[in-house]
């Protein structure tokens, strides 16, 4: 084949990124990627990798596994540096990714060598960092990436000056959220596997341009001129063959009029691409088969309009009028979904859940919410629907997070699917109580271990969500106050408090030791959340001192103050009728009992807010029994679980397993479930949380550093994991 003039080239990611500055040419526009879109990314990675990697694998073995194309990109060269021209998005997503993994490596206490990510990620040169997706034109983007390379856990306290582009917004939110999104299965010891197939297996072509006007030229050709019908566009074409002239005019504008309202909405909830969510969303939500042999959910998640083309049957699109009925449907349940994705951003109390559950990253509430949607239901009607089911979505959402359970979209959407078709058959909002009253009577988790929770390195988020739920709630059932929304999003910028400062030499006589100082200075029950002007002024006073400051704040921070009843008969009223005189006690001083103490009325104070009568659930009049609620369990997605040795016999249930650490050694009890329960209380589903938690980081090999005493020595965990691999208890699983 001849030779191009535009010449291509493939490279992998460690090739793109080593010896390389990409600069963006004026044309460029801003880096837009959503949450979905970055979280696809990871997703679509991870499941690659992951369908290839064994746990017995050496890290050679990386060379062998299949590579990944992740698409093209186009570029000039000019004065030394390299412009992008097409592929930003992709490539700025994975220089964020990098700078993630090479956190994560760093967490890795084994001897971890880090340089071959971070040589990609910037060179330093006179004490500058310069990186490897050029920030010099950009001071907050350079101020970002900074804090990010510095301390990806310190990007909390990060704050974005006024004026920051939207290129750097967005990254600063992606980070935010690539925390949450990036796979449990990859914290562990799949992690360096992953990062070495990642720079070596997976792989783009660059076509270099000519020059700066070919670049722009390619540009404006690939954007511009000549674009593939999307998906949507796509299925059009097939509904609308099958119409006569007079419906194509008649529904053709109903087509018209949904994508103009979607795309209106999607702007105003910052979402890219929601004509192709919605109909993706909807079709799952009102069409989709989920029993064990169906494939129709991961056929549509692929591409929607082939899976129409294959189920017309299914669909009634054999019969004359299927297509109208479907593209009728299509159109006016639209309406119902700009209702709810606008409810995600911007707080309506009457669909509170919605917007919470936005807040916390659950996007595939909307798949569910669709579920419900019928274009006969009145507005009033689909809003009382809608937020009943956001609500249970919020509920799950919470009790799992305090188990210390994973919160992953593919984790909530084993939920999800399982009640799409019996929510389709609810006609009215007591029908839904009813059924989702069901549901969570079934669920395993509760409350009860919220008495050990705290702040971790990888739950941040979470524990500001509660502290700003329990705050909003004590402030409204005391006379009024700000939203949760306020708390949550508004301008007075609210952060954790922790109670205790940051000396440990304070405390010393009461904790002996700077570990346990760190466990009980981040319990739940040791924290508030306050303006961050506010908590900024006084972080480091004394207790003695703050607790002044506290009586000026919001109800449940004043409430420690000896003096919060006086003149507040709202406050004391309050309390009686919810019987949490006792819980709520003032504490002149603060210890390790008043952190108990805090802990319980936290606990209570969960509990009366997703209280499931309280939200209006039906629930059953008999209780499930404990074996329908083990029958509900699920287990993880990958390998090997300790569940799975201790029904082996390799391992004892109630075995004692511990892992040193920086000289202290720590100790753990393994119940029969398989769930790690640390000497501290708290429980964790895998050994690399439960290491992570210990070493207060986002990852932990966890079958390497823990151990157990196996036929009078010592050993990791992993060898036993290795002898149940080799006796096939894997494949047996699968």
């Amino acid at each position: 084949m001849a030779d191009s003039p535009i010449p291509g080239q493939g490279v992998t990611v460690q090739q793109l990124f080593k010896n390389n500055t990409f600069a963006l040419d004026y044309y460029q526009r801003e880096y837009t990627w959503t949450r979905d879109e970055v979280r696809t990314l990871i997703e679509d990675l991870s499941h690659r990798f992951m369908t290839q990697w064994d746990p017995l694998h050496e890290r050679e073995q990386v060379d062998d596994y299949a590579p990944y194309f992740l698409g093209p990109f186009v570029y000039h060269e000019h004065g030394g540096r390299t412009f992008l021209v097409d592929g930003q998005q992709r490539i700025t997503t994975l220089h964020l990714l990098l700078i993630y993994l090479r956190q994560l490596l760093a967490d890795q206490e084994e001897d971890v060598d880090v340089s071959a990510v971070e040589e990609l990620i910037y060179t330093a040169r006179h004490g500058k960092r310069n990186f490897a997706v050029d920030a010099s034109e950009e001071p907050a983007r350079a101020q970002l990436l900074n804090a990010l390379v510095k301390d990806w856990n310190g990007l909390t306290g990060f704050l974005l000056p006024d004026d920051s582009h939207v290129s750097v917004r967005n990254l600063h939110d992606r980070s935010r959220e690539i925390d949450e999104d990036f796979p449990e299965i990859l914290r562990g010891e799949a992690l360096v596997f992953f990062v070495e197939w990642l720079l070596s297996r997976v792989c783009l072509v660059g076509i270099r341009a000519l020059d700066q006007e070919n670049g722009r030229e390619i540009f404006v050709s690939m954007n511009d001129r000549g674009l593939r019908p999307s998906p949507v566009d796509l299925l059009k074409g097939h509904l609308f063959q099958q119409l006569n002239q007079n419906a194509r005019a008649e529904l053709g504008k109903a087509w018209a009029d949904m994508l103009a309202r979607l795309s209106a909405a999607g702007a105003d909830a910052h979402e890219a691409n929601t004509p192709s969510t919605y109909v993706r969303s909807f079709l799952l939500a009102q069409y989709a088969r989920f029993d064990e042999l169906s494939q129709d959910a991961v056929e549509i998640e692929r591409a929607f309009h082939e899976w129409v083309l294959s189920n017309k049957a299914h669909l009634r699109l054999d019969h004359p009028a299927g297509a109208r009925e479907l593209i009728t449907r299509l159109t006016e349940v639209a309406k119902r979904y700009c209702t709810a994705l606008r409810a995600s951003r911007e707080f309506r109390p009457e669909l509170a859940a919605v917007f919470f559950n936005g807040h916390n990253g659950i996007d595939n509430q909307f798949t569910l919410l669709l579920a419900i949607a019928s274009p006969e239901d009145p507005d009033r009607i689909f809003v009382e629907k809608c937020a009943m089911v956001a609500t249970f979505l919020d509920l799950v959402y919470v009790r799992r997070c305090v188990n210390n359970l994973p919160v992953q979209r593919r984790d909530l959407d084993e939920v999800i699917n399982g009640l799409i078709p019996v929510l389709r058959k609810c006609r009215t909002t007591d029908d839904i109580a009813t059924i989702l009253g069901r549901e969570i009577a079934l669920l395993e988790h509760d409350f009860r271990e919220l008495k050990s929770f705290g702040l971790r390195a990888n739950n941040r988020r979470l524990v500001r969500y509660l502290l700003a739920r329990m705050t909003a709630h004590v402030q409204r059932e005391c006379g009024g106050g700000y939203e949760e929304a306020d708390y949550l999003q508004g301008p007075l910028n609210y952060e954790i408090e922790h109670i205790w400062a940051d000396h440990f030499e304070r405390y010393k006589p009461l904790v002996k030791t700077g570990a346990n100082f760190d466990y009980w200075r981040n319990r739940l029950g040791a924290l508030l959340i306050l303006p961050k002007s506010v908590n900024a002024s006084f972080r480091d006073d004394p207790y003695e001192q703050k607790i002044e400051h506290y009586r000026a704040q919001n109800r449940l921070a004043a409430s420690l103050h000896p003096k919060s009843r006086e003149r507040n008969p709202q406050f004391t009223k309050y309390l009686k009728a919810a019987g949490l005189d006792k819980a709520f006690h003032p504490c002149p001083m603060f210890g390790m009992q008043e952190i108990e103490h805090r802990q319980e009325l936290y606990q209570r104070l969960c509990e009366e807010i997703w209280n499931p009568r309280k939200l209006g659930f039906t629930l059953p009049k008999i209780p499930p029994s404990h074996e329908q609620v083990v029958r509900r369990r699920t287990r993880a997605h990958y390998g090997i679980e300790l569940v799975d040795l201790i029904t082996a016999g390799l391992m004892p249930p109630g075995a004692k397993i511990f892992r040193k650490l920086k000289g202290d050694t720590y100790f753990a009890t393994v119940e029969e479930s398989g769930v790690i329960r640390l000497d501290t209380g708290e429980p964790f589903p895998s050994l690399s949380a439960a290491g992570a938690a210990i070493s207060r980081t986002k990852a932990c090999a966890g079958w390497d550093v823990w151990r157990i005493e196996h036929d009078g020595a010592t050993v990791p965990l992993k060898n036993l994991r290795n002898e149940a691999i080799r006796l096939g208890l894997s494949d047996a699983r699968s």
